[in-house]
């Protein structure tokens, strides 16, 4: 996993740590979330595949054709308890393929160093 992916990693953790321990409802956890910890991910911080998932979960959250301002903030619409569980369900497995990838590497990585005898 490059270094960039190091930082998405710590994000992802992040955001998935207070989806699932703040006290606020789903719908309002989602977007602080996505607002906090998600918003400054971009291509050069994640694999192709999970920018367009990223892209994919910030399309969700937005009531503008263009979600993120000139100031870089997002408008959030009203979500109702069902989308903003798709999105937080996003979220989470956004999290879980950068981690099993990172987790690849370190295996990977492992099998590479051999133990001096």
């Amino acid at each position: 996993m490059r270094a960039e992916f190091a930082f998405a990693w710590s994000k992802l953790y992040m955001a998935v740590m207070e989806l699932a321990t703040s006290q606020a409802p789903l719908p309002e956890r989602v977007a602080q979330v996505f607002g906090k910890h998600l918003v400054s991910l971009n291509s050069q911080n994640l694999p192709a595949e999970g920018f367009e998932r990223l892209s994919f979960i910030r399309a969700s959250l937005s009531k503008l054709p263009d979600p993120v301002d000139e100031d870089a903030t997002l408008d959030i619409a009203p979500m109702t308890l069902g989308e903003a569980a798709a999105v937080a369900e996003e979220i989470v497995s956004l999290y879980d393929e950068i981690a099993k990838a990172k987790a690849q590497e370190i295996i990977h990585a492992a099998g590479e160093i051999r133990p001096r005898v």
